[in-house]
């Protein structure tokens, strides 16, 4: 319903139009008095023309004005009043859940017929998100967090107002709702609470914590957290199953409290490299009210292909125990240490990085010739023993220049610096770091060097490199002039009363040195670790020998389950890349391959990946309508028992504050935009025109 008002502003008075059309008439007359030609006329020829004319004067003054056209439009909007209906299985999980779509069928039914004249009536279904079925409650995740976000996105300055929510107040993906129904202070939230918040007799496996990657012949741990309801002083234990098989049992002695929460703990031993399945089972006690919830399925990943990393020195130094310490923390890594002796029995083969600190005047030849062959990443820390013929024989990228004297040098950030993006808070740190020792000379870096930082004397900026990287055919380098970086990691410390910024600092150069560059061929992108309820995607590419990704390749993929079950087929092209959508799939191990022909050379990738069964729905055996309640109390509402929907229908009739608005819209528009005035101002100027050259004249 609505009302349509319109009127003329200008920032001048419209009393103005008068002298206009005085004027307009005036200059007409002026103009066609000594028209001699129109004497032989008909009189009636004149005072058209005059009119015309003086008509076309007024409008040209009129626009002049710069007036505007406003129109104001009035509209009455009903208040909405907002069904959100909780779709999720948890709803499913009390005594009297098959009467429930009966229920809120009855009460939408009854709001239509009671309000529908009054109120705009708005329903959603939320589950996961906000596409949940609006027959039956399926829906594997309860985000009550995503509906109270999109209402108060979506009727920002909208009459909204009441939201009835009809829910049991359990949610486990998202925020609370309270948050975002703050962004609507204006509308009232009322409830239908939906379930029995009464404790029943329950075990319930809520929770295990655990890394999914674990390392051959290493120990690993689980923590089970075993929740009680109703069960005081009772004894229970939990069962651990490895592929099927029992590994380990615990006993448990629950505390004599109604609810309580028992953590223990599982060590086991990788022992076989690959996916493994990890179940933990509770037996089903007497007049437990579901079994459920009394289980849990993992799935680790043992692998035996940790990065070595190699730390040599000719003898023991500071500096080489703040990066073992700062390495040490990422179990990806294996540390090995060695001197010139214990370096003889160490396979090289197998080392995926070199630290090598002050190689001296004396160069390791064995060592040095066997990282150039095998291309092996290396880390050459220059310190006060190295001189300037080895550190030239080293490959580096760098021109240096070393005396036999020493100097302290500190340093500072290269903004230049492209490789990676490096940490943020060490670089807080750079202005605060105490100098290195290094000996006096200078070093200039080779084209394709890349510099982190520079060397820093006082306030003096030296463009000299303190660290730096350089690749060679496909070998890379990084060069630190200067030892004493052990003072690094301790002023770490004392600004921050950590280690991070440092360990993250190391962290980053032995990750870009070790990284494996990936050059033409095929390349797969494919999940680690998904859930049952999510669709697994694989992407794929391929890049020929000019690095230009192509699409005339076919790839074919298979998929094993169990090495029970293959699916095979072929990649869709999508633009210069390929993808496979695969749907949902069942929990447990997967095991994938992709192949390829191009140029008759065989390309061939392989991995694996495990599927979750996360039901989340049916951990919470009983109703959370503190969820509801304090939605009511925050916006002053009330809840009301599904049941009982007649009294809600009954309180929103009687609500004082739900009421119609009156909108009020305001819009100008200049009289210049409208085309109807141009067309008759030309009309105007035509008609004139047109009479004059009729009638033999201009």
């Amino acid at each position: 319903i609505y009302l349509l008002l319109m009127h003329l502003l200008s920032s001048y008075s419209l009393l103005w139009i008068i002298p206009i059309l005085l004027i307009s008439t005036l200059l007409s007359l002026l103009f066609y008095r000594n028209e001699n030609w129109l004497i032989k006329k008909s009189k009636y020829l004149k005072y058209k023309l005059l009119t015309i004319r003086a008509l076309s004067f007024s409008l040209i003054g009129v626009l002049l004005l710069g007036l505007l056209f406003e129109q104001t439009k009035f509209e009455t909007e009903k208040p909405i009043i907002l069904t959100l209906v909780d779709r999720s299985s948890s709803m499913n999980n009390y005594s009297k859940s098959t009467l429930l779509k009966k229920q809120i069928s009855a009460y939408q039914k009854s709001l239509e017929n009671k309000l529908d004249s009054r109120f705009e009536l708005e329903t959603w279904n939320f589950g996961k998100d906000l596409n949940a079925s609006s027959k039956d409650f399926t829906s594997e995740q309860t985000n009550m967090e995503l509906p109270f976000e999109k209402a108060a996105n979506q009727y920002i300055n909208r009459n909204l107002g009441a939201i009835v929510l009809i829910s049991d107040g359990n949610y486990n993906t998202g925020e609370h709702p309270m948050y975002h129904a703050e962004s609507l202070p204006l509308t009232a939230v009322y409830s239908l609470a939906v379930g029995d918040t009464a404790l029943k007799k329950d075990l319930i496996l809520s929770h295990v914590a655990y890394n999914d990657l674990a390392f051959l012949n290493n120990n690993f741990r689980f923590e089970v957290d075993v929740e009680a309801n109703r069960f005081p002083g009772k004894r229970t234990r939990v069962d651990l199953y490895e592929d099927g098989k029992k590994i380990a049992s615990q006993a448990i002695q629950l505390s004599v409290e109604r609810n309580s929460i028992t953590t223990i703990n599982f060590e086991v031993k990788a022992g076989r490299p690959g996916i493994h399945e990890y179940k933990f089972y509770i037996p089903k006690a007497e007049g437990e009210f579901s079994i459920q919830n009394n289980y849990k399925t993992i799935y680790i990943d043992v692998i035996d292909s940790r990065n070595k990393i190699l730390l040599f020195s000719q003898a023991p130094h500071p500096d080489l125990s703040a990066i073992q310490q700062a390495l040490s923390g990422n179990e990806n890594y294996e540390i090995i240490v060695a001197n010139p002796d214990q370096v003889k029995t160490i396979k090289l083969k197998e080392i995926d990085l070199v630290i090598w600190h002050d190689p001296g005047k004396i160069l390791n030849k064995q060592l040095f010739e066997s990282i150039q062959e095998l291309k092996i990443p290396v880390w050459y820390i220059l310190g006060t023993q190295t001189d300037q013929q080895i550190a030239n024989r080293l490959q580096i990228g760098l021109q240096i220049e070393l005396r036999q004297q020493l100097e302290e040098v500190q340093t500072y950030h290269n903004t230049g610096f492209a490789l990676y993006a490096p940490n943020e808070t060490w670089l807080s740190l750079s202005p605060f770091l105490p100098p290195l020792t290094k000996r006096f000379g200078e070093a200039k870096t080779k084209a394709g060097t890349q510099v982190l930082f520079k060397q820093r004397i006082g306030n003096l900026q030296k463009d000299s490199p303190m660290l730096c990287f350089h690749e060679k055919n496909n070998h890379r380098h990084a060069t630190l002039l200067g030892e004493g970086i052990w003072r690094w990691r301790m002023v770490n410390y004392m600004k921050k009363q950590n280690h991070q910024a440092f360990d993250a600092f190391i962290g980053e150069i032995c990750a870009y040195l070790m990284v494996k560059k990936e050059g033409s061929g095929l390349r797969i992108q494919a999940p680690k670790k998904l859930s049952s309820s999510t669709n697994c995607t694989f992407n794929a590419s391929f890049y020929n020998e000019a690095m230009q990704a192509i699409t005339s390749p076919e790839i074919l993929w298979e998929l094993d389950y169990e090495h029970q079950k293959t699916r095979k087929g072929n990649f869709s092209t999508k633009g210069d890349f390929y993808q496979q959508q695969l749907g949902r799939l069942k929990p447990g191990r997967y095991y994938w391959k992709a192949t390829t022909v191009h140029n008759q050379k065989k390309y061939l990738k392989t991995g694996a990946f495990i599927v979750e069964d996360i039901d989340l729905e049916q951990i919470e055996s009983s109703a959370r309508h503190n969820t509801l309640y304090q939605l009511a109390t925050q916006t002053e509402a009330k809840v009301f028992n599904v049941k009982d929907y007649q009294q809600l229908i009954k309180e929103l009739q009687k609500s004082d504050d739900l009421v119609a608005q009156r909108i009020e819209t305001h819009h100008f528009n200049p009289l210049l935009d409208y085309l109807l005035l141009f067309l008759l101002l030309l009309t105007t100027l035509f008609g004139e025109w047109f009479l004059r050259r009729y009638h033999g004249t201009y």
